[in-house]
């Protein structure tokens, strides 16, 4: 079983290297901006390679920043993007900052990263590290939705013109593994031919699985949407976008 702490589409510098060509600018990221205003301590806890917080730290130059991951090699990109975040190279296990934060955010899915027992150490260590009126954003797919049938050869492939790469074909293939959803990721170099490719393993955790970890940690929910549009959650929803705040600071946590 692979996890965020051997998974080579992120420790590798061959993969990483192509990260930001598959994972451009999105909705959350609208969200996560909007909500940063706010704030004025910011934590991204598996922040890759920094595209968000770096976009943060421009929007909003007076606010203290982090970003914690626990690959190397997706920090040292972001390290060229922005020198007014703190990198932090750690696992949500191991981070163990000197401050609160009055946001944390865990972008791009990154939650999907933690298999069963790491969800709640994660959500332990964000109870930890969240000031008291804090806010905590994340976002998981929706199991009942089943996206990942769609990550085949067939329905992934695709072809891309980089300034950096030339040509780069890229895809997905998908298999159910041990409880936990294993998909394999390939870029085939149009130059000549050579393939870079990683396995990795993922969990679809249920809307119930989440909310017991959320009550483990000490935290509470004060808001689940369906999407980034902040659709009401519904079993079909695409998403599951959790807020979470402190007990006692609900109605802080949803305005």
């Amino acid at each position: 079983m692979t996890n965020q702490y051997d998974d080579a589409l992120y420790w590798d510098p061959d993969l990483a290297r192509f990260y930001d060509m598959d994972n451009e600018w999105r909705a959350d990221f609208d969200v996560y901006l909007a909500r940063a205003a706010s704030a004025a301590r910011i934590l991204d806890l598996g922040c890759g390679t920094g595209t968000l917080m770096a976009a943060i730290a421009a929007a909003y130059p007076h606010k203290t920043l982090a970003g914690a991951d626990p690959a190397q090699a997706m920090l040292a990109i972001a390290q060229q993007k922005t020198d007014s975040v703190r990198w932090v190279c750690s696992s949500a296990e191991n981070l163990d900052l000197d401050i609160t934060f009055d946001l944390i955010i865990l972008s791009g899915h990154a939650f999907q990263v933690f298999l069963t027992r790491e969800q709640r150490i994660a959500l332990q260590t964000i109870q930890r590290h969240l000031s008291p009126d804090g806010i905590v954003l994340f976002d998981s797919r929706n199991p009942q939705t089943e996206e990942w049938r769609e990550w085949t050869p067939e329905q992934t492939r695709e072809t891309r013109i980089s300034d950096e790469f030339g040509d780069i074909i890229s895809w997905n293939d998908v298999t159910e593994h041990d409880g936990f959803i294993r998909y394999s990721t390939f870029y085939q170099m149009g130059e000549n031919g050579q393939i870079f490719s990683a396995v990795s393993d993922i969990a679809f955790p249920s809307f119930a699985e989440i909310c017991d970890a959320v009550e483990y940690s000490g935290l509470t929910i004060s808001r689940v949407c369906g999407d980034w549009q902040h659709s009401p959650f519904q079993p079909g929803s695409p998403e599951m976008v959790f807020e979470l705040c402190h007990p006692g600071h609900t109605q802080t946590c949803a305005a």
